[in-house]
């Protein structure tokens, strides 16, 4: 007796429900609810989001320059030790009989290293450290 009427009480329910709500508008409701909570929560924390992207950003573009601008210093300052060590490379490989064309990388590296070490240091100081630290801040804006 009472599952009888637990189950017209349900059944008198629903059809209540199907009669203010008609079916069509469901998905607009389950929509527009998500909508709400997604706007809200984006709102809520758009600003915190925005200042992490920003803060990563501007970080790692300061350190990259910096680095990028050390490496080339270090480079230009450390090419002929590098260059010496590229020849006893490029010796070591013909003593194992290794050809020219497998050898392609090392040499094009031994004449840029060659490029390098051919401009004097007073030079590069006075000239190519402001233009490349320029060259490097520009790219770095990029």
């Amino acid at each position: 007796m009472l599952m009888m009427f637990l189950d017209i009480i349900c059944r008198g329910c629903l059809i209540l429900v199907n009669e203010l709500i008609p079916p069509e508008i469901i998905p607009i409701i389950w929509f527009a609810g998500i909508s709400v909570t997604v706007y809200f929560f984006f709102r809520k924390f758009s600003d915190v989001i925005k200042a992490r992207i920003t803060h990563t950003t501007r970080k790692n573009k300061t350190i990259d320059s910096e680095d990028a601008g050390n490496q080339f210093d270090n480079l230009v300052t450390n090419a002929p030790r590098i260059l010496d060590e590229v020849n006893r490379e490029i010796s070591a490989q013909r003593e194992q009989g290794v050809t020219d064309d497998q050898m392609k990388g090392l040499l094009q590296k031994k004449q840029l290293l060659e490029l390098g070490t051919s401009i004097p240091p007073e030079v590069y100081n006075i000239i190519g450290k402001p233009l490349v630290k320029k060259i490097i801040g520009l790219v770095g804006k990029i």
